[in-house]
């Protein structure tokens, strides 16, 4: 898809963006965005009500993403918090934010991270970076226009360790080389080639994410 292409269907999806970050955001930006757009949508399936927002009480009059890997509690940017009926427990969802992970105390970057609400206001109040024990799902984005390499499979199923292999998804709009996809299937991360707003991949992840979702609301 191209970068007007893109912003179309985020916009259409989610709210107007703001023009700031349309005009300097890039093809691989507004993936991520069309990425969260895509968990927003998931999250809605599975009963939440959405407020896109930059302070966690009034919505955003228009969108900006992180263009570059950041801190939870630093800049003014829009996330997304998610309520549900019938339980005090709220999702978010983030673009480009710091998760630490618990076995080797190093903090990765995560493309697209689904938090528990509770989790991120613990690192926002003590400017500490959200734990992978209560990330919901993430998601690394490759915008390439080709398949990635062997490499990136690897790299990616590192970071998955890192983070929670089954809580983890690979996510790119080319097609998928053989043996990546041999590599990445033989472990319980998930790859999405083919990739775009609209496609049966986009379809396949919602699902994943919506029973993610719906296993972290229900448990105790």
């Amino acid at each position: 898809m191209t970068k007007a292409e893109l912003v179309a269907a985020i916009e259409k999806a989610i709210g107007t963006l703001q023009q700031v970050y349309r005009n300097g955001a890039d093809e691989s930006d507004l993936y991520e965005a069309s990425l969260l757009a895509l968990c927003l949508d998931a999250a809605g399936a599975a009963g939440g009500t959405v407020l896109l927002t930059q302070n966690g009480i009034d919505p955003a009059p228009a969108l900006r993403f992180r263009r570059a890997p950041g801190n939870i509690w630093s800049g003014n940017f829009t996330y997304a918090l998610v309520s549900f009926p019938g339980t005090s427990k709220q999702l978010e969802v983030h673009l480009g934010v710091f998760v630490v992970a618990g076995r080797s105390k190093v903090a990765h970057e995560c493309d697209v991270a689904i938090l528990d609400h509770q989790e991120a206001e613990r690192s926002r109040q003590g400017f500490v970076h959200p734990r992978n024990s209560k990330l919901v799902a993430a998601i690394e984005a490759k915008h390439y226009s080709a398949s990635p390499s062997l490499g990136i499979g690897r790299a990616f199923l590192g970071l998955a360790q890192e983070l929670g292999e089954k809580n983890s998804s690979l996510v790119y709009p080319s097609k998928s080389s053989a043996n990546l996809a041999g590599l990445i299937a033989k472990r319980p991360s998930e790859a999405y080639s083919e990739l775009l707003p609209g496609t049966p991949a986009a379809d396949r992840l919602r699902s994943r994410l919506d029973q993610a979702i719906r296993n972290w609301k229900d448990r105790i």
